[in-house]
């Protein structure tokens, strides 16, 4: 079973890990919380390409206390501060199907989410700007990867943060009654177009990972 999880990642590709650590224990004291091991995640090599350094802080029981994840925004806007760049934080409790996100950048209001762990995956990816399924593999490997995968690829009007034209509605419903008859729909347009690429790319994503497995 998945561990919960607390990502914090730096924009900082260079960052500092005793800077990080001063940081985090002074924001943990703010907190009134314990200040946990912190260690660079040196496996993230993916995300490294993309322009982030992964740390990881190590969680232990809280024993019914606070814990440094339940101050999540306010870690990472202390990191944002002290290193002067973006900063994201991620929690994870996969077994809970959890998860709770925080981005933070010097100057300007923080952006924070909570919900279904696979959703707040996904937002989180975009807020890196990588995909999806490159993250899923960072927090657990293939099982994570292959749901975002089988997410990305669902024909469904249920994915929630999938793009969709904003144009008057024009795929509400799209597909779900074949007995009707609707008249021919219009030409596609820029937003069309930009969907249908990535639903391109997520299956040949898929397909990729399907091969690579057998």
């Amino acid at each position: 079973m998945s561990q919960p999880r607390l990502i914090l990642f730096l924009a900082d590709i260079e960052g500092n890990l005793t800077a990080l650590r001063q940081t985090l224990t002074r924001a943990c004291e703010a907190a009134n919380v314990p200040m946990p091991e912190v260690r660079w995640v040196e496996s993230a090599t993916a995300l490294a390409d993309a322009g982030w350094r992964v740390a990881e802080l190590k969680l232990t029981p809280s024993g019914g206390k606070a814990v440094p994840e339940d101050h999540l925004d306010s870690l990472v806007r202390s990191v944002a501060r002290d290193f002067r760049d973006q900063a994201v934080g991620l929690y994870t409790d996969k077994a809970g199907s959890y998860g709770r996100a925080s981005l933070s950048e010097p100057g300007r209001p923080s952006r924070s989410l909570e919900g279904e762990y696979i959703d707040v995956v996904r937002q989180t990816a975009r807020w890196l700007g990588v995909e999806a399924p490159l993250l899923g593999r960072l927090l657990d490997g293939g099982a994570t990867a292959r749901n975002l995968l089988a997410a990305a690829v669902d024909f469904g009007g249920d994915e929630p943060h999938a793009p969709a034209p904003a144009k008057g509605g024009k795929a509400q419903g799209k597909g779900r009654h074949p007995a009707e008859q609707p008249p021919a729909p219009p030409e596609p347009d820029e937003d069309d177009r930009f969907v249908e690429a990535k639903l391109s790319e997520a299956r040949r994503l898929m397909e990729q990972y399907l091969s690579s497995r057998k």
